[in-house]
C-alpha cells in the first residue's frame, strides 16, 4: 500500500514541477487547483461536457484557422471565424465519439493499474533503485554532462520516465509486459464499445472517477502542506481513507445521475 502511496506521489510531484512556468509549484495552490476542479467534474462533468467538449473544438478551430488564413494571405478573422463554426460543428456531432475515448482510457488505465498493482509495482521499485545506482555521486570519478543531455534531464517529463521504464519492464519481466499490453487493448476496446452505447452513463463515471481522483490528489496535497499530521493519520489507516473516497464517488455518481437526466424533449429528439 505505501509503495503504490509512493508511486502516485511522485506522479502528481512530477507533474507539477514539469507545469508551465512553474505556475502549479506552490503546493497550496496545487492542491486547491484539483479540489476545485475535482469536485466541478465529480458534480456537473457529465451535464456539461457536451458544452465544454464544445468550446474547446471552436477555440480550436478558431486558432486553427486563423493560422491557416495567415498562411494562405486571407483575412485572420474570416479563417478564425469559419474554423471555430466548422470545427465546433464537428466537435458537436462527434461527441459520443470522443466521450466513448474518455470512458476508454479510463477504463483501460484502471484495470491495467489493478493488474500492475500485483505485478508491476514491485518493478517501480527495482526500476528507481537501478537509476540511483547509475548515478556517479558514489563513483570516485565524474564527467559533466554535455548542454544537451542537462537539457534532457531538466525537460524530463512523465512520459519520459515512463518510456524508460517500460523499456525496463520488457527486459526484466516479458511476461508482464505482455499481459499488461493484451489487457489494456482488450479493456479499451471495452470501454469503447460501452462508451458508444451508454454514453450517458460512461461518461457519469468516467467524470465521477476523474473527480474523484482529482479531489482525493487536491487533499492529500493541502493535508501535506498545512496539516501534515491529519496525512500521516489517514496513511496510517488506508482503510478509513477508502471509505471517505468510495463514499465520495458514490455520492458524485448518484448527484450526476439526477442533474444529468434527459429531459422530455431531449428524449422526444433522441427517439426521433
Amino acid at each position: 500500500m505505501n509503495e503504490v502511496v509512493t508511486i502516485v506521489d511522485q506522479f502528481r510531484q512530477s507533474l507539477v514541477y514539469h507545469a508551465p512556468n512553474g505556475y502549479l509549484q506552490n503546493g497550496l495552490l496545487v492542491g486547491f487547483v484539483f479540489l476545485l476542479g475535482g469536485v466541478g467534474l465529480s458534480v456537473l462533468g457529465a451535464k456539461l461536457a457536451r458544452f465544454a467538449m464544445t468550446c474547446g473544438f471552436v477555440a480550436l478551430g478558431g486558432s486553427w484557422g486563423m493560422e491557416f488564413a495567415r498562411s494562405t494571405n486571407f483575412p485572420a478573422a474570416v479563417g478564425a471565424l469559419m474554423g471555430a463554426f466548422l470545427i465546433g460543428i464537428i466537435g458537436y456531432q462527434t461527441f459520443r465519439f470522443w466521450a466513448a475515448g474518455l470512458a476508454a482510457v479510463i477504463l483501460s488505465a484502471m484495470v491495467v493499474g489493478g493488474f500492475g498493482s500485483q505485478r508491476v509495482v514491485s518493478r517501480v521499485v527495482e526500476f528507481q533503485q537501478t537509476r540511483v545506482e547509475a548515478t556517479p555521486s558514489g563513483s570516485a570519478s565524474f564527467s559533466l554532462l554535455s548542454p544537451d543531455e542537462q537539457r534532457k534531464y531538466v525537460e524530463r517529463g512523465v512520459g519520459d520516465w515512463a518510456g524508460d521504464f517500460w523499456t525496463f519492464l520488457r527486459e526484466q519481466d516479458p511476461a508482464a509486459a505482455n499481459t499488461s499490453r493484451a489487457i489494456g487493448v482488450v479493456a479499451l476496446l471495452t470501454g469503447l464499445c460501452v462508451g458508444l452505447m451508454a454514453t450517458r452513463w460512461a461518461l457519469i463515471a468516467s467524470t465521477s472517477i476523474l473527480g474523484t481522483a482529482l479531489v482525493t490528489s487536491g487533499m492529500a496535497t493541502l493535508l501535506t502542506k498545512s496539516v501534515p499530521e491529519s496525512y500521516e493519520a489517514f496513511q496510517k489507516n488506508p482503510g478509513l481513507a477508502a471509505v471517505l473516497v468510495g463514499a465520495f464517488f458514490i455520492t458524485s455518481l448518484v448527484l450526476q445521475a439526477v442533474l444529468s437526466k434527459p429531459s422530455t424533449t431531449e428524449k422526444c429528439e433522441s427517439a426521433a
